[in-house]
């Protein structure tokens, strides 16, 4: 098992090592530079251009830059926001709690919605069950996400005014507050990942059911919620952590939208404002922090496999 262990560690350190050369690599290639948002392109001579680009070591053969931005980067040091004229890292550490906490909520409300769904429209695959489930939650899945947050917010404008009118508040600050402005954006985002996470479960758990071994314990006289929500769903776990953790990633750099229109000081609202401003030290570093929260993800749950599924484990 460590052996298993250290291996899948290797293999994640390379593909991080690979993940930032390529965020560097990009960065360096968005045409103009870091000069051009300090300086100034109106009245700036070709001197000032040449001692700011001296100043930030702009000068230096790329493997050099890259070797000095992964040094600092390695520290927790991201550098300084042209713009804002704040740390790179001091914004992230108030913009990744925002987008983890509202990513978390949707995944473990999403799950808990999705996941009974799913087994109980496999149980009664073909079904009238089955296809009002289906049917219902798809037709929720189908609707954009802006969609979805427009209406959110018209329909809470008229039933629950207090929430529509409440702006992100910290959770030191007021924890009911926090509560009730994360409800909206909540809502916003769960329905859809509860519709995929419901048919992902419905055709792992469908592989299921027809196994010998569920088989067998029907016919040994088990109770069926037994082997629908034990040993069947099991078994079918491993596809449904791979998409669970898939759709976490995607999430911390999906919520652009529902962070925009719910005016929450998230990751993808970061991105979306450094983008707009050529910040290039933020968006290289909000970049580097979505790749690597993915690749860990996918690590962890590869590391996962073998406690799922006893077939996977070393011998």
């Amino acid at each position: 098992m460590l052996k298993l262990l250290f291996a899948r560690l290797g293999a994640m350190l390379a593909v991080l090592f690979a993940v930032s050369v390529l965020v560097f690599g990009l960065g360096s290639l968005i045409p103009g530079d870091l000069t051009s948002v300090i300086v100034g392109q109106e009245g700036a001579t070709a001197q000032q251009f040449e001692e700011v680009r001296r100043n930030l070591g702009l000068d230096q053969p790329l493997p050099v830059q890259y070797a000095r931005w992964l040094g600092h980067a390695l520290q927790g040091d991201f550098g300084t926001s042209p713009i804002t004229g704040r740390s790179v890292t001091s914004d992230l550490a108030q913009q990744i709690p925002v987008s983890v906490e509202l990513a978390l909520l949707c995944l473990v409300f999403s799950t808990l919605l999705g996941l009974p769904a799913g087994i109980l429209a496999a149980v009664h695959a073909n079904r009238r069950l089955d296809v009002l489930i289906r049917s219902q939650l798809l037709i929720a899945f189908s609707v954009p996400t802006f969609v979805v947050g427009i209406l959110v917010l018209l329909v809470g404008s008229r039933i629950a005014p207090d929430l529509f009118r409440m702006s992100f508040t910290g959770w030191s600050q007021d924890p009911a507050a926090h509560i009730r402005s994360m409800i909206m954006p909540l809502l916003t985002i769960t329905l859809p990942i509860a519709a995929m996470t419901m048919q992902m479960t419905r055709s792992a758990m469908l592989e299921v059911l027809h196994d010998p071994c569920i088989v067998t314990a029907r016919a040994a006289g088990v109770r069926l919620p037994r082997i629908h929500y034990l040993h069947a769903l099991r078994q079918a776990l491993p596809p449904i952590i791979t998409f669970i953790g898939f759709q976490f990633g995607v999430m911390l750099g999906g919520l652009i939208v529902v962070e925009q229109i719910f005016s929450l000081p998230g990751l993808g609202r970061g991105m979306l404002e450094a983008i707009s401003t050529r910040d290039y030290p933020m968006v290289t570093a909000t970049t580097l922090v979505f790749a690597v929260s993915f690749v860990l993800i996918n690590a962890l749950i590869d590391l996962l496999y073998p406690v799922l599924d006893p077939r996977q484990r070393p011998r």
